[in-house]
């Protein structure tokens, strides 16, 4: 034997070797709080995705009624024109026009300016409705907001989508089109 060799000294096991109950206790809890912290982010990812795709579904098919609309396809528009997108294959998603500036069916997140602004323009609407040789406006305010359902159930959201569409395809005016 070389004097500098090291001695390895072997420990004998019992024959009750082996994890402790207070050991796998603790991986078991270990292992069920990771598994419900990825179904809670798994979830969330999920609703997340649901939303967005209801929500770029409305976007679309609110720029198709816009476009339809600025083409003067669109019959019989009033405030309040409503609807749904069943022809699209979207009946759940439902929505209602607002035109002009002092329209009830307008965006709800309004601020107070945006209110005063907006009864002005009725008290203004009103006061040329006695004047018939008043001009019309160039442009008329449309608002469609989109109602479509959420992940949750019996749950909706509203998409709003505002634009300024040529009066004579908002009042279906083919002389005011001539005259423009």
């Amino acid at each position: 034997n070389h004097p500098y060799t090291p001695k390895v000294i072997f420990k004998q096991r019992s024959s009750a070797s082996g994890f402790t109950l207070l050991e796998i206790m603790a991986a078991v809890t270990l292992l069920a709080l990771i598994f419900t912290t990825v179904m809670q982010i798994r979830a969330g990812a999920i609703d997340k995705a649901v939303r967005g795709r209801s929500l770029s579904i409305s976007a679309r098919l609110g720029k198709s009624l816009l476009h339809q609309m600025e083409s003067g396809l669109v019959i019989d528009l009033v405030d309040g024109y409503t609807g749904d997108f069943s022809e699209e294959g979207f009946g759940q998603f439902k929505y209602v026009v607002g035109a002009g500036d002092s329209s009830q069916y307008s965006s709800v997140s309004a601020n107070d300016l945006e209110d005063v602004w907006r009864d002005y323009r009725k008290n203004q609407d009103e006061d040329n409705a006695v004047d018939e040789d008043i001009k019309k406006p160039e442009f008329t305010r449309v608002f469609i907001t989109i109602t479509y359902p959420t992940s949750a159930k019996d749950e909706t959201e509203d998409y709003v989508l505002e634009a300024l569409v040529d009066t004579w395809a908002v009042e279906l005016d083919f002389e005011l089109y001539d005259f423009l």
